[in-house]
């Protein structure tokens, strides 16, 4: 299941496949599956990535890997809150 949806009033199809791109990376670099199969696993920090990387959209970001890397370090800082 994606994160993001297939419609989107703020993003056109190509900018929704850049987001996805950028939260599979984001999920894979963190060693997070995007979809796993139980889907409750890690779902607080795959749903903080996929916020993370749409804000920074909102916002023109539009680079995948400069969307990767902001998830990635909005993901890092909250680490300690996805262990609890």
């Amino acid at each position: 299941m994606s994160r993001f949806h297939s419609y989107s009033p703020t993003f056109n199809a190509e900018e929704l496949t850049t987001l996805r791109q950028a939260y599979d990376d984001a999920c894979r670099k963190l060693g997070l599956a995007p979809s796993p199969s139980n889907f409750e696993d890690n779902k607080r920090v795959r749903d903080d990535l996929a916020l993370a990387i749409t804000n920074a959209a909102k916002l023109g970001e539009r680079d995948p890997g400069a969307l990767t890397n902001y998830a990635i370090a909005i993901g890092m800082r909250h680490w300690h809150l996805w262990r609890e």
